[in-house]
């Protein structure tokens, strides 16, 4: 669905005038460049001279070199001969004759100035830069738009990727409304859709449904439209977050279905993304995979809008976590990056940091993770609850690990209050601070709210072991590390696999076998160092030395902590420092004269 004013272009179809049609499809940022060079139209079609570089960069939050590179796809999409003077006013001019250009969507001419403030915000909203469409429209006068359903919107829309919520959801009511007294069920429907948003960011999520609900009362006449399939998709979208995992996949296929039949990109990569979550959390990967792979190749490459690249990237990124595929959260977070505000990602950079921060704090690269983490909760705080939360949440691991206790409390306190789970680095916590009871409480209360054999309780099941081997209580860390096994078989990654042989070792080590310890230990190090994980490293060479020592060899013992130490410095990793001192000493007491 186009913003309000936004420039019309159907990719892949003839033009209206002349037949012609580009080489290949236009992407989504190639229609933003090309919309915003046709900008300075003059009646009848000519042009006095298109927008420069510079203006089109800054229209659109982008850099000049972006502009350019996507000015040479678009030069040779339209066919525009590289070697010839003034490309870009031939290029607007072909694009305009042959039809490629429509204005049919923006306000009508007439008695608007330029420097309309209405005008003004529908020009920024269709270039996306929603905070400038959201100060112009603060300077309309409200009677200029309280009746108009198309102002309302326009302004539910800037007012929401300003973080305006309230703003936000007062027009959009206003909207829905004006809809629902003028007859029109499916605009209706499509602004319900919109409040959906809303109240799901702010994680209001009984008046989430509420909306919902209303969206799919009035499209019950039409359930074949494009605007069911965003219903449907949103339908499995909320099933998700319920944990009804099976119950999103029905909804999910057939919103997949409608997009194909209607041909629309966004809704095929959001339904693609909402199956593939599902699927990857009911442990079917290798079908999850692909549908992954092709929404976020999509959403990276400019296709997409900026809600659907949002929440493309962000399920992609979730799924991979949840069943700790750092791997592939990796490669598309990396992916993201390397697009940079280039893929219409307007509005969701506290979602992204948050994210990031995770994949920050894998990577052992904390300094960092911690200025995303914080930069993301502030700016997600305006926008998405959850999203703050994570952020949150991800400090405090970062806390945690450095050895700052007080701190690591109040990010996870926080995480919680913004509706994001402890979990398990509360309960980790309270463990560091010698408190075994509250931990096991803890961390059994978040498991017993997961079902058996899901994906998401392997985030949860080191804790768990940690926590049981500290309490003394071989058996319950055996059981840990048996369903932390079971879940490694049918969701292998390198994360799972040495999570499991570091119980493994750990256990041996605690049951007497210090060779058999040593052994599996060595392989967790290997996994570890092969997932690229430098503090589960340090420390898994750590319990090696303590192995070792037990196996009465001082020297090898030696060696592992020379090895983890400089890992465990870089990081600034305190409490982990300390027990690698503990070993180091152990090491000398026991070493030749």
């Amino acid at each position: 669905m186009s913003a309000p004013g936004q420039v019309v272009y159907e990719p892949g179809v003839e033009s209206s005038k002349t037949g012609w049609r580009p080489s290949r499809k236009l992407t989504r940022r190639e229609r933003d460049v090309l919309d915003t060079l046709c900008g300075p139209l003059a009646e009848g079609g000519t042009f006095i001279e298109p927008a420069s570089i510079r203006s089109i960069a800054e229209s659109l939050g982008i850099s000049d070199a972006a502009v350019k590179q996507h000015l040479l796809q678009l030069y040779d999409k339209f066919q525009i001969d590289m070697a010839g003077e003034r490309r870009r006013t031939r290029l607007a001019n072909k694009a305009v004759d042959a039809g490629f250009v429509n204005f049919a969507a923006s306000p009508p001419a007439g008695p608007a100035k330029e420097d309309d403030p209405l005008v003004l915000a529908r020009k920024a909203a269709a270039v996306r830069n929603w905070q400038r469409a959201f100060e112009y429209l603060s300077r309309v006068p409200p009677h200029e738009i309280e009746d108009s359903a198309d102002g309302q919107e326009l302004l539910g829309e800037a007012a929401l990727w300003s973080g305006q919520h309230e703003t936000s959801m007062a027009a959009r009511q206003r909207a829905y409304g004006l809809h629902v007294q003028a007859g029109n069920r499916q605009r209706a429907a499509v602004v319900a859709l919109s409040l959906v948003v809303n109240h799901a960011m702010r994680a209001n999520i009984g008046q989430a449904a509420g909306w919902l609900a209303k969206a799919h009362h009035h499209l019950e006449v039409n359930p074949e439209g494009l605007a069911y399939g965003y219903v449907l998709f949103t339908d499995a979208l909320f099933a998700g977050f319920a944990g009804q995992m099976a119950g999103a996949l029905v909804p999910a296929e057939r919103a997949l279905q409608i997009a194909d039949q209607c041909g629309d990109a966004d809704l095929r990569a959001l339904s693609l993304a909402a199956r593939g979550y599902a699927l990857c959390v009911l442990g079917r990967r290798a079908e999850a995979g692909p549908m992954l792979d092709e929404a976020m190749a999509t959403a990276t490459s400019g296709e997409l809008g900026p809600f659907a690249t949002g929440i493309v990237y962000c399920r992609t990124v979730c799924a991979s976590l949840d069943t700790l595929d750092y791997q592939r959260a990796l490669e598309w977070t990396d992916a993201i990056e390397r697009a940079g505000s280039d893929t219409c990602m307007a509005g969701f950079a506290g979602d992204c940091r948050a994210h990031r921060a995770s994949i920050y704090v894998m990577r052992g690269e904390w300094a960092a993770g911690e200025r995303e983490a914080r930069t993301a909760s502030a700016e997600a705080r305006n926008l998405d609850l959850r999203h703050a939360g994570l952020a949150e949440y991800e400090l405090g691991t970062i806390r945690l690990r450095v050895g700052d206790f007080t701190g690591a409390e109040a990010a996870f306190l926080s995480a919680h209050q913004l509706g994001h789970a402890p979990q398990p680095g509360l309960a980790l916590l309270h463990l560091a601070r010698a408190d075994v009871g509250g931990a096991r409480a803890l961390i059994q209360s978040a498991l017993s709210q997961m079902p058996a054999e899901t994906p998401l309780r392997a985030k949860f099941l080191p804790a768990l072991f940690e926590i049981a081997l500290a309490s003394g209580d071989l058996a319950a860390a055996d059981a840990a590390r048996r369903e932390m096994s079971a879940l490694s078989l049918l969701h292998d990654t390198p994360v799972s696999r040495a999570g499991v042989a570091t119980a493994d070792g750990l256990l041996l080590l605690a049951n007497g076998s210090a060779q058999g310890a040593c052994d599996a230990l060595r392989s967790a190090v290997s996994i570890w160092l092969e997932a690229g994980a430098p503090y589960e490293t340090g420390c898994a060479r750590v319990h090696l030395a303590g192995a070792l020592l037990k196996a009465g060899d001082g020297v090898s013992a030696a060696l592992e902590i020379n090895a983890a130490r400089p890992l465990l410095e870089r990081l600034g990793a305190k409490p982990a420092l300390e027990r690698a001192d503990v070993v180091w000493s152990a090491c000398h007491a026991t070493s030749p004269a």
